[in-house]
Parts: C-alpha cells; sequence; structure tokens
C-alpha cells in the first residue's frame, strides 16, 4: 500500500509542478473572476452571472487539467522507462494505474479547491455590491475587496512563484499554485455568507465527471501515444456532453434553489460504472510502452 501512495503522490506533485497546469488553472480563475466583473446584466439575479461563471470554469478547466495532467503524467512514466521499473516490483498493472489516476485526480481536487473558493468569495462580492446598489440606487457592481481578492489569486502567484524561484531556487510552478490555493482559501475569511453553504453541492457535482476522466486518461495514456490518447479522451468528452447538464447545475440555484445532497450521492453511484469500465480498460488489456 505505501507504493501505491508514494505513486500517487509523486504524481500529485509532478502535475501540480507542470507549467502546463498553472495556466489551465489562471485561465480558469480570470475567467471566473474577470467574467462577473465587466458585465452588469444581472438576469433578474445579483449572483448569477458569477456563479454561473465559477461552475463553467471548473467544469471546462478541471476537464482539461485533469485529462492532459493525467495523460501526460503517464506517457511520461512509459517513455522514459519508470513504468517498467515500477512494474517490475512487486506493484500490479492494476495497482499502478489506478494510483496514477488517484494521483491525478488529488491534484485536481486542489485545483478545484482553489476556484471554489474564488467563486464562493466571487458570489459573495456580487451579493454586497447588489446590497450597496440597491441602498444607493447606482448600478450594481462587484464589491471592490472581493474583487481585489479574486484579482490578487490570478495575479500574486506569479509574483510570490518567481521570488520563491530566485530566492530558493523553488519550482516555479509549484510555487504559484500552492500559492493560489493559500490566497483563495484565505480570501474566504472576508464578510463570509451563510447562504454560500448552498454552492458546496453544485461544486461537488463537479468532483465526479473529473473522477471519471483521470481514470479514462489513465487508461488511454497507458496503451497510446500521447496524441492517440488525446483523441480517445475528447472522443469520452463529447460522449459525456448529454449527460452534462446532469452534474454542471448552476440554474438549479437560481432564486435561492438549492441541490440535495441525495442528488449528488445517486449522481455519484451513476457514474461508478463508468469509472470501473475505464479502470477496466486499462488493467485488463496488455500494457505497453
Amino acid at each position: 500500500m505505501r507504493r501505491f501512495w508514494a505513486i500517487a503522490k509523486t504524481t500529485a506533485l509532478e502535475i501540480l509542478a507542470e507549467p502546463l497546469s498553472l495556466l489551465v488553472l489562471t485561465a480558469s480563475l480570470a475567467i471566473a473572476v474577470f467574467a462577473p466583473a465587466f458585465h452588469y446584466h444581472q438576469f433578474g439575479e445579483p449572483a448569477r452571472m458569477a456563479r454561473d461563471a465559477g461552475l463553467s470554469a471548473l467544469f471546462v478547466g478541471g476537464t482539461i487539467f485533469v485529462i492532459v495532467g493525467a495523460a501526460r503524467s503517464v506517457r511520461r512514466e512509459f517513455e522514459s522507462g519508470t513504468a517498467a521499473v515500477a512494474l517490475s516490483h512487486p506493484v500490479s498493472r492494476v495497482q499502478f494505474l489506478l494510483a496514477k489516476a488517484c494521483g491525478a485526480y488529488a491534484a485536481f481536487a486542489l485545483f478545484a479547491l482553489a476556484l471554489c473558493a474564488v467563486t464562493a468569495v466571487i458570489v459573495n462580492g456580487s451579493l454586497i455590491g447588489a446590497a450597496v446598489a440597491k441602498k444607493t440606487g447606482d448600478i450594481p457592481r462587484l464589491w471592490g475587496v472581493s474583487y481585489a481578492c479574486g484579482v490578487a489569486s490570478v495575479v500574486l502567484p506569479y509574483v510570490v512563484g518567481a521570488f520563491l524561484n530566485r530566492v530558493f531556487r523553488f519550482r516555479f510552478a509549484l510555487s504559484a499554485f500552492v500559492t493560489t490555493i493559500v490566497i483563495a482559501a484565505a480570501s474566504l475569511v472576508y464578510r463570509p455568507e451563510v447562504s454560500l453553504v448552498g454552492l458546496l453541492p453544485a461544486m461537488a457535482l463537479l468532483f465526479v465527471p473529473a473522477a471519471f476522466f483521470a481514470m479514462a486518461a489513465t487508461s488511454a495514456a497507458a496503451h497510446l501515444k500521447m496524441n492517440a490518447a488525446s483523441a480517445v479522451c475528447a472522443v469520452l468528452v463529447a460522449a459525456f456532453l448529454p449527460f452534462a447538464g446532469n452534474y454542471c447545475l448552476s440554474n438549479a440555484l437560481s432564486r435561492g434553489g438549492t441541490i440535495p445532497w441525495a442528488y449528488v450521492a445517486v449522481a455519484a453511484l451513476a457514474a461508478v460504472p463508468a469509472i470501473l469500465a475505464a479502470a477496466f480498460a486499462g488493467a485488463a488489456l496488455r500494457i505497453r510502452a
């Protein structure tokens, strides 16, 4: 079991240290922060744009993050010969692939943590801005402090990462990624609202397809070159789109709506067969370098 967790931990750190992973995180955060800030139409609800932008960024950005991260990590193992060394030890093919998928999913969880925190801050800022505008009669705008916290999570990590890399020789992408999570989490302290708890089920739902894509990308990359594995994953994403509405439920939160946790549990259980099928496809077939 120690080898399993060692492989998973190494995979997660490897993905987090990828410059591409940091760029996907930054792009997703930029959508979540700037889309609501520069769009003044409320659609009948102050926080709708902020909520839609954040959840959409989590779904789209998270899918790209976990697929590319898992596939690149697995292909690197096979092309460098590291996988052959690992499989020559008491590590089964199933254990190896599951560990790689779990590592990729752990990296996604940290990605999602940062994006969920920033989304909550921006949604809260939209509500505060609407309340202020109602009193002053002005156009509803995103609350300045909340907006500053969101911008800080996009910009400051690059400054901190560059400083740590220059002075302490820390890995730039990894340092910036961790800094993003810290800033995003710290921003939640500013004027927290109990009503934001309603966002949690919607955010939790988006963790489910990521688990499937992590396993599918891992299995595809174990048998195919990077381009072919990417093509297979693109087909799987396209096939998943008709079901995406069951997991990305931003509209269900409109006008005070809620998503029952029982629905989240049922949706997660519904995805289990697909996840197991992806795992079986990766483990049952003969792994090639």
